[in-house]
């Protein structure tokens, strides 16, 4: 599952796409530069926490407090990328979706100092796209950040990363398995080069190509990859993150197929109960989770207990599914299917 989220570095001379963000004269000031930054950090901080709605507050809080800030609006737009990851992890895609347009306005509208930064709101808003199952949106998007950034990533790490591995997403999408595992590749070699990247986009690239390793019929590489996911997470505490569901109950699916795995279940509880307490009782994403455990207890001849996790699947997917459409892991049934094939 895709967050979008860049990891926070505090900078009080703020850089984009490596030259000065503007003159003291014609910036905020550095104690509203410095406030913006603490609002960021705590926000960050409850993100980290597992939450979400918490961290959404105090995004928006800096937000707001950038609207009265002379200059460029890059804080703006910074503060606009930020909840519309958090908007996106929620379940609200069209709320994520027109905060990820707002800053790429705002990029736009800056020139080649915001072009770098236009790029990645860009691949957050394409994997936006194909986590919520827009498929139209997903492809032309896709195109057009292909073609825009082109000769323009370098040796940016952070933009690179996270430009490849949305694209590898969306090629996930078209069924494209060879440049999707390509471009995963890359940008897993981008984030390991990226002192400030987070755990959990790690782990959400290792997570990526463990699925499209799997589909390609190679699953113990995509089991260990997805295992990779998990263990990036736990090594760094944030076993409380909707990430960390993401990539166990892929695990737990991926284990019990390839290997019959006893333990598999337990794994797929964990991630619901992760889902749970940091999301809610009413996210499209637990709902999958629990079509995935209800397939595990059927397997393991657990006919109520499967009966069970049906209908409260059923029941959340009828409340909320027009507002949160699309998959945000793994579907059940595209690992029973590839199983038939193997």
């Amino acid at each position: 599952m895709r967050t979008g989220f860049v990891c926070l570095v505090v900078q009080l001379s703020l850089v984009v796409s490596g030259r000065p963000f503007q003159s003291q004269q014609e910036g905020p000031s550095e104690e509203s530069l410095q406030r913006w930054v603490g609002m960021m950090e705590a926000a960050q901080k409850l993100r980290q926490q597992g939450h979400y709605e918490a961290a959404y507050r105090g995004f928006e809080e800096a937000s707001t407090f950038t609207r009265e800030m002379p200059g460029r609006p890059v804080l703006r737009a910074r503060s606009y990328e930020y909840l519309g990851s958090i908007a996106a992890t929620l379940g609200r895609p069209i709320e994520a979706e027109a905060h990820y347009q707002s800053a790429i306005r705002l990029w736009e509208a800056m020139g080649e100092i915001g072009t770098l930064s236009q790029l990645q709101a860009n691949a957050d808003l394409l994997s936006l796209y194909v986590e919520t199952g827009q498929t139209g949106k997903a492809e032309r998007l896709a195109k057009r950040l292909a073609a825009d950034s082109e000769g323009k990533l370098g040796a940016d790490a952070t933009a690179a990363g996270r430009v490849q591995i949305a694209l590898a997403a969306a090629a996930y999408l078209n069924g494209d398995l060879d440049r999707a595992e390509s471009l995963c590749r890359q940008a897993i070699k981008a984030k390991e080069l990226d002192p400030t990247i987070t755990p959990e986009e790690r782990s959400q690239a290792y997570n990526q190509l463990g699925l499209i390793l799997w589909q390609r019929n190679r699953r113990a590489a995509g089991l260990q990859q997805a295992r990779t996911a998990v263990e990036i997470l736990e090594k760094n505490d944030r076993t409380h993150s909707i990430e960390y569901a993401a990539a166990l109950g892929n695990q737990a699916m991926m284990s019990s197929i390839e290997n019959g795995d006893r333990r598999a279940p337990e794994l797929m509880r964990r991630a619901i109960e992760v889902v749970r307490t940091s999301v809610g009782t009413g996210h499209v994403f637990l709902a999958e989770l629990l079509v995935n455990y209800a397939g595990m207890l059927k397997q393991s001849r657990r006919g109520d207990e499967s009966k069970a996790a049906q209908r409260e699947a059923q029941q959340i997917f009828q409340q909320t599914l027009v507002q949160q459409p699309g998959h945000h892991t793994v579907d059940v049934a595209d690992l029973m299917r590839a199983n038939k094939h193997r």
